[in-house]
């Protein structure tokens, strides 16, 4: 059964109509049904620790139409709540806390849903968990699974603890949970299940308005944990410390979650598989330094989805940081047309520009295909951040085959700005758009794959109107191999100089219809190095590094003379050895042949 019906399936099963009613359980004072439908929860319904105000409820739910009050003495900043009933907990109506800047924790190890008509209104922070106690700093516990072993003390929340290997789930189904600014929202559990619908302009207020499901930090802070073991999960103010053996999956369905607004805050996820279907993770910035967007997982799959970081202002922008235990992929396009995409970029036009964050992505393999890409840019004053991407095993880029292009008016694959969704070339890229005199340079992209594959008019480029392109660095241990595909750096105008590109340790460097081109057009053109065993290109293929109207830069390749008339070389699967010279042709698979052509200097200028 596919993973997206089961979905649907628990939707329809955790949002039947639930009994109306916020109960009190009685062990923290006494047992009392609550009338609303305006709940009021005052502090004489719970017991005060110090600045704690502890809440026990049997059973906590709320209709569309309906609204739950906390209220207290100003002295409290933390609202500590449990459901101890045993069944799952609606919240389909208000949530709101009266008490200034109080976080307020809601805790259901049975599970909580949020429904389309849910909302916050918290003056500070927000926690909401399937977690079975909350460990406090000083070692007191709140138990909600086993209210009886509870030590409540005056010290703030530590951690989040969990007893069983099933953890309830959090869903969210057209859900908009914000905080308010500079504060936190909290969703940890078992799996995170978010489903939101794409809406036409107008269906939905001017706030991202294709999206129904929205999960908003302005300059604050998100943290979605999911964990599928016993264990704790510790928030630290630059870290998420998860003490578990197995973490479980959080799936975004049509859903846009934020901490973007005059200065972009933190997204902190951690789980297991994670998901992004038609979705946005987003820390967009103005005058001050963005935060980060750290995730960690075991596998992240992008479809018609994308991660970004961007600054309008003097503010620097935002680091992406994506370490992935086993498979990184980037695939597909959303509903309105845009591929799955990780960038970051400053927009900014001021003279002191911030420039853009760096991106940094760690994983196993790492799979973009369909136009999907990652980015840096800059359109002003401001630097281009750096992309450094590390893979294990394998990189693989893979756009669209010449078809594709026969058969769209709108693409040129010569021409990176088109439309997005407009063109099938997938790749990493670094741009400078503008095309001032002061212009920043793009950034650097750097590359460390044991095997790296680019096909069907994939590519890596560190690209610039009129500033400097950025330097493009590739090591790889056993194969570079190319297919209708280019690495380049260039500069389209001005005195800018084009960036260096490095290739660094493989056995194969192969080039079939394919170009490496470092080249400026005033400037000095870049310079490339190519240090592998074995280089190997068709005679279609191009090595420039070339000025138009400036001096070329240099090519060196390190590589042995090869007579490759006498064998054969099969691509992409697998390298074949020399020893093979003389087999006969049948005895291989999909054949091809190469010729080295040779020249005394780099080939001309080429336009991109």
């Amino acid at each position: 059964m596919k993973p997206q019906f089961l979905m649907t399936i628990l939707f329809l099963i955790i949002s039947l109509p639930t009994q109306a009613q916020i109960t009190t359980d009685g062990t923290l004072g006494q047992k009392l049904n609550l009338s609303g439908p305006d709940y009021q929860i005052g502090a004489d319904l719970g017991q005060q620790q110090g600045s704690n105000l502890f809440h026990s409820f049997q059973d906590f739910n709320l209709q569309s139409h309906e609204s739950a009050t906390f209220s207290g003495p100003n002295q409290v900043q933390n609202v500590i709540s449990r459901v101890t009933g045993g069944n799952p907990s609606n919240i389909d109506g208000l949530m709101r806390s009266t008490l200034p800047n109080a976080d307020l924790y809601f805790i259901n190890p049975e599970g909580i849903l949020f429904g389309p008509n849910a909302k916050l209104d918290v003056q500070g922070s927000f926690h909401a968990s399937t977690a079975d106690y909350l460990r406090l700093k000083d070692g007191g516990r709140f138990h909600a699974r086993q209210p009886n072993e509870s030590l409540l003390t005056v010290a703030p929340v530590e951690a989040f603890g969990f007893l069983t290997d099933t953890p309830a789930p959090i869903t969210l189904q057209d859900s908009q949970l914000f905080v308010a600014f500079g504060k936190t929202l909290s969703l940890v559990g078992g799996d995170l299940l978010m489903q939101g619908q794409l809406l036409s302009n107008g269906e939905s207020d001017t706030f991202h308005p294709n999206y129904s499901l929205k999960l908003f930090a302005e300059f604050g802070r998100i943290n979605l944990i999911s964990l599928a073991s016993q264990g704790e999960v510790i928030p630290i103010q630059s870290d998420i410390i998860l003490n578990a053996k197995q973490t479980g999956k959080i799936i975004a369905n049509n859903t846009w979650i934020g901490v973007s607004g005059a200065g972009a805050g933190d997204l902190f996820i951690r789980g297991g598989h994670f998901e992004l279907n038609n979705s946005e993770l987003e820390g967009d910035s103005g005058d001050k330094d963005s935060g980060i967007i750290d995730i960690q997982v075991e596998h992240l799959n992008l479809q018609g989805s994308e991660i970004a970081t961007d600054t309008h202002g003097i503010g620097q922008g935002g680091k992406i940081i994506l370490k992935v235990a086993d498979t990184l992929s980037l695939s597909g396009t959303s509903e309105v047309g845009a591929p799955s995409f990780i960038f970051s970029g400053t927009e900014s036009l001021f003279d002191n520009a911030g420039d853009a964050g760096q991106i940094e992505i760690e994983a196993r393999q790492i799979l973009i295909t369909e136009g999907a890409r990652i980015s840096s840019f800059t359109e002003g004053q401001g630097k281009g951040g750096a992309i450094i991407v590390k893979a294990s095993e394998r990189l693989i880029i893979s756009g669209q085959p010449e078809a594709y292009f026969r058969n769209d008016p709108f693409a040129n694959i010569n021409n990176i700005e088109t439309p997005l969704g407009k063109t099938g070339v997938s790749g990493l890229l670094s741009n400078s758009k503008s095309v001032e005199a002061n212009a920043g340079n793009a950034g650097m992209i750097s590359i460390q794959a044991p095997t790296i594959h680019l096909s069907d008019h994939s590519l890596i480029t560190a690209s610039a109107k009129n500033a400097g392109g950025g330097d493009i660095t590739i090591t790889t241990a056993n194969m570079l191999s190319l297919k209708d595909s280019r690495i380049t750096t260039s500069v389209k105008s001005g005195t800018g100089n084009g960036g260096d590109i490095t290739i660094e340790q493989p056995v194969f460097v192969v080039l079939n219809n394919s170009k490496i081109a470092a080249q400026a057009e005033e400037g000095r053109g870049g310079n490339i190095g190519i240090r592998s065993n074995q280089f190997i290109a068709s005679s279609d293929s191009l090595v420039s590094a070339s000025s138009k109207l400036g001096l070329d830069g240099e090519v060196n390749i390190d590589a042995p003379d090869m007579n490759l008339d006498e064998f054969m070389v099969v691509l992409p699967g697998g390298f074949i050895e020399a020893s093979l010279k003389g087999c006969d042709i049948q005895d291989i698979e999909n054949p091809s042949t190469f010729k080295i052509h040779t020249r005394q200097r780099p080939v001309p200028f080429i336009n991109e």
